[in-house]
């Protein structure tokens, strides 16, 4: 039996040597989210029921990682992380501001699958902060869509740059979330100002 147990013991110290090599994670010191009482409310009442779907991007915005752009590099910015994938985010933004205008209409994920009037589908083309401090930029493209027809109803293209306090990766990861809200507000404006009750 002593043999067995130390045999056992034997074995196990080269494994336990092999976990200790791993590579400790990285834990990030803030991370970013678009809170939803920073939505602004539509000027329009939204007067239909509306699909939104998280925005399609480049590997570069999908993730939690929060790129930094400098001319043709890009690498992502140090000890700070979107609290959700940013496409997420975007997504809850633009449901949280329609959600706020009052109207008949409704606004959810479209992963709830609910029968709605339109779907909003959309694109990242710029979601990146600058070095130090220069600009953040944010930019999406909407296509407003029949869910019936699958007919386009109106697409536009939305944007907001800002500036952040000092260089620090915090500032600027907050700049970028101002930014990115603006847009999200910009958009959720847009599909209440834009869409139209269905008759039955």
């Amino acid at each position: 039996m002593k043999i067995r147990s130390l045999a056992l013991i034997v074995l196990a110290l080269p494994l336990a040597g092999c976990l200790s090599v791993l590579p400790q994670p990285v834990v990030p010191i803030a991370l970013i989210s678009l809170p939803a009482d920073r939505a602004q409310t539509p000027a329009d009442a939204l007067q239909a029921d509306v699909a939104v779907y998280p925005p399609d991007s480049s590997r570069a915005f999908a993730g939690i990682d929060i790129a930094v752009r400098q001319n043709q590099e890009m690498v992502y910015l140090a000890d700070v992380r979107w609290a959700d994938a940013a496409p997420h985010l975007l997504q809850n933004a633009v449901v949280d501001a329609l959600s706020k205008s009052g109207g008949s209409g409704h606004a959810a994920p479209a992963q709830l699958g609910a029968s709605v009037d339109y779907d909003v589908r959309w694109r990242i083309v710029d979601l990146s902060a600058g070095y130090e401090t220069a600009p953040v930029h944010v930019e999406v493209e909407v296509s407003l869509l029949d869910s019936a027809t699958r007919r386009m109803v109106a697409q536009q293209s939305f944007k907001a740059d800002g500036v952040p306090t000092d260089k620090a990766p915090r500032a600027r990861a907050a700049a970028l979330a101002i930014a990115a809200q603006s847009v999200a507000d910009q958009v959720a404006a847009f599909v209440a100002k834009t869409v139209k009750p269905k008759t039955t």
